[in-house]
């Protein structure tokens, strides 16, 4: 999609183009994190496992969604830098396996959340049991490993970008894009939070604890839109400066 140094990536100039190793390596692990997904999708050999199997398309659907997500996240930011430093590689490492990891419990959250609270629980379909939750299931404990899994990844991000923004000089970024990067950076950490804080909703001596906790996660798009909002002000100033340049 790319042609040339110099095109605008979300108020950044476009400073990486060619795959790198490190970026190839990082498509195969994104790959496998995806063949993980499926591998328990087993074929169908009969009417009656066609049926369950499209059933459980919309928790596979989710999580194969937020996977494309992070990886478009994770291209972009190499678009945006060209970054290969030491530290880059070692961040990108924790990157890939923090998602290598949270794979799991993403996909198991999302089976239980859609196939039985939203699908079964709520529009009274008759879904199939992929999974065995067994006597000791804890739902806050699942939602606290997805919490911190999800925050994790987001967190990585956060470091990624701290990174650039320490490269600042050497990368010759401008004033509006040295503010584009502290942007990102600050979002990056709202949605990280989010996660976290709803921990301890989870936990409450409530039945409608573990509700009010999924609910919670919604919090992103308003605390990201309104920090978006309130330093759009600031980037559209510095906005001419690049147009002129």
């Amino acid at each position: 999609m790319l042609t040339h140094e110099g095109e605008e990536m979300l108020g950044i100039r476009v400073r990486g183009i060619e795959v790198t190793r490190l970026e190839g390596l990082t498509d195969a692990m994104f790959g496998f994190a995806i063949t993980l997904l499926i591998v328990s999708l087993e074929p169908p050999t009969s009417y009656e496992q066609l049926v369950n199997l499209m059933l459980s398309f919309p928790a596979f659907a989710v999580t194969f969604m937020l996977m494309m997500f992070i990886w478009y996240w994770h291209y972009r930011f190499f678009r945006q830098f060209g970054l290969n430093t030491g530290k880059v590689v070692w961040v990108n490492a924790i990157l890939m396996f923090v998602v290598l990891m949270f794979v799991f419990p993403l996909k198991f959250i999302a089976t239980v959340v859609i196939d039985r609270v939203f699908l079964e629980g709520w529009l009274g379909l008759d879904m199939p049991d992929q999974l065995t939750l067994g006597a000791n299931f804890s739902y806050p404990v699942l939602h606290t490993i997805y919490a911190v899994g999800f925050a994790a990844v987001f967190l990585c991000f956060t470091w990624l970008y701290k990174l650039a923004h320490e490269a600042r000089d050497d990368l010759e970024l401008m004033p509006y894009e040295i503010l584009s990067t502290r942007v990102h950076i600050v979002m990056y950490i709202l949605v990280a939070s989010v996660p976290l804080l709803t921990i301890p909703l989870v936990w409450m001596p409530t039945p409608y604890a573990p509700m009010i906790a999924g609910f919670a996660n919604f919090l992103i798009w308003p605390a990201t839109a309104l920090y978006g909002r309130y330093m759009a002000p600031r980037l559209d100033a510095l906005k001419p400066a690049v147009e002129a340049a």
